[in-house]
């Protein structure tokens, strides 16, 4: 004799398309979201006045022998925000290199503030860069910190541009 909750949900058939395509539907945007995007959470809503409909990329930094970013590399489309993060209790400072960059983005860097993050010296503190109207092309940066310096770049592409 089968009874019980669980039975009850298999044997009524709506139950199950229901559950298919709530499944489909979450596979599908998990998979055309990166694993590092997410929405601004509700500090970056009332801080910066970002929506829903903002994109944040997030890196996170770590530290010990040499500083880490993860992801080292990362794409976005024009008018995204980055958001570097720490996930440790070290002290980590990023940093654009003039000698690196276009002049055209070295200036929007320098006009915008964004040429470095001030030290970022607790655990989740947080530097966030808007690239709203910056040049196309890679910013590569420097992570100083407790360790070895350590590299990453973010790489800012066309609208249209797979990532």
């Amino acid at each position: 004799m089968k009874s019980g909750y669980f039975w009850a949900l298999l044997s009524r058939p709506f139950s199950w398309v229901s559950v298919l395509f709530s499944g489909a539907l979450i596979f599908q945007t998990v998979s055309c979201t990166p694993e590092n995007e997410y929405p601004p959470d509700e500090l970056l809503r009332a801080e910066l006045g970002l929506t829903f409909e903002d994109r944040v990329y997030r890196v996170a930094l770590t530290g010990g022998a040499a500083e880490q970013a993860d992801p080292v590399v990362l794409s976005i489309k024009q008018g995204a925000f980055v958001e570097f993060i720490t996930a440790d209790g070290f002290i980590h400072e990023v940093i654009f290199d003039e000698d690196s960059l276009s002049s055209d983005q070295w200036s929007f860097l320098e006009k915008t503030d964004q040429t470095a993050s001030p030290p970022l010296i607790e655990l989740e503190s947080r530097y966030i860069l808007a690239f709203e109207g910056a040049p196309l092309g890679r910013y590569p940066y420097q992570i100083e910190g407790n360790g070895n310096p350590g590299r990453g770049v973010i790489v800012l592409l066309k609208p249209d541009d797979q990532q």
